[in-house]
């Protein structure tokens, strides 16, 4: 095994370590706060997790897997995402299920930015040098949570600092046209 396939899997190794606790933290936050943003990060997260276990079952010599297959996987990920982005967005939004402001919700994602910025920077790095779509794919995952990040900050601090409580599941809707677009490049 090379140098760089092994880091990359020790990469893939931390993301889910950390996903695990972001997203507890992010769900805990985002159903006692009903928070589409914190609740999408949350499930983001876990889907993160998917993505890591499927792309090291796809580095894995041993493993059945094709990297195709893998890949396909991880894409269909974003999907499910999708489907809960729009319900939970579109019932608040027609009912006006008000979230509650988040200090913790815009901390978890400011912590995120720090953590996931360097970690996709470094996985997509490695996945163009050795030419592998798996780990790329699943560095978009952690691209995507690192961008998942900002829009909280933004849906949960307008709602923080103004009030203005649709800006959470606004924020949320406006995950979709990127979750897509990733979907199509690696399905």
């Amino acid at each position: 095994m090379s140098d760089a396939l092994r880091f990359s899997k020790n990469l893939i190794i931390f993301t889910i370590a950390y996903n695990l606790v972001e997203g507890i933290f992010a769900l805990y936050f985002g159903i006692g706060e009903n928070s589409t943003t914190l609740l999408s990060f949350g499930l983001d997260s876990f889907i993160e997790i998917y993505a890591s276990i499927i792309a090291l079952l796809g580095l894995s010599n041993t493993s059945k897997i094709s990297q195709q297959f893998a890949e396909k996987l991880i894409a269909y990920s974003f999907l499910v995402l999708v489907f809960f982005i729009i319900f939970k967005s579109s019932y608040d939004l027609l009912n006006s299920y008000k979230p509650e402001p988040s200090f913790y919700g815009i901390l978890i994602a400011l912590v995120s930015i720090f953590v996931e910025g360097p970690l996709s920077y470094k996985k997509l790095q490695i996945g163009k040098a050795s030419n592998n779509s798996v780990i790329i794919a699943e560095a978009k995952e952690t691209l995507f949570c690192l961008n998942l990040s900002v829009l909280v900050i933004v849906g949960v601090g307008v709602n923080y600092y103004t009030d203005l409580w649709y800006f959470d599941p606004i924020a949320a809707l406006l995950m979709i046209p990127w979750l897509l677009y990733e979907f199509s490049q690696h399905k």
